[in-house]
């Protein structure tokens, strides 16, 4: 007997990911209170080399060999880490209540690319959607 799917598994993912990412913002806000945006990137490094060993004991250490897979790996890496420490400097100096739905719209910017590059396509629904994200921050930043 199959078993019965309620959600595909891509959206389970998303949501944990949405879950972990809202309280990444949260401790963003209160740790940069505390220390430096810099310090901040620091430790947020420190922090995924843990999730990195458990990752590389999973795939038995076996790297991959796609060179441009790999490189793509590595800028995504660098525009992570740049990407934090400017989030980290923003909730420094503002509020958290401002910056974190500001810069969750990064997926707006990533929509656009994938039109663009990689030729997706949006229907009318979809391209709807996009313009009230980008409305909802121009309303919350009154």
């Amino acid at each position: 007997m199959e078993k019965l799917k309620l959600f595909p598994k891509w959206l389970i993912y998303a949501i944990i990911a949405l879950l972990w990412w809202g309280i990444f913002g949260f401790l963003g806000k209160v740790g940069s209170d505390r220390i430096s945006p810099s310090q901040m990137q620091i430790f947020f490094t420190l922090g995924m080399v843990p999730v990195a060993v458990v990752c590389a004991f999973r795939i038995k250490f076996r790297i991959a060999t796609d060179k441009l897979g790999v490189g793509y790996s590595v800028l995504m890496g660098i525009l992570a880490a740049l990407g934090s420490l400017a989030f980290f400097a923003a909730m420094k100096s503002g509020k958290a209540s401002l910056i974190a739905p500001a810069t969750s719209l990064y997926p707006a910017l990533t929509v656009i690319l994938a039109v663009v590059i990689l030729k997706e396509k949006l229907n009318k629904v979809q391209l709807f959607g996009l313009f009230l994200a980008l409305v909802a921050i121009v309303i919350l930043s009154m």
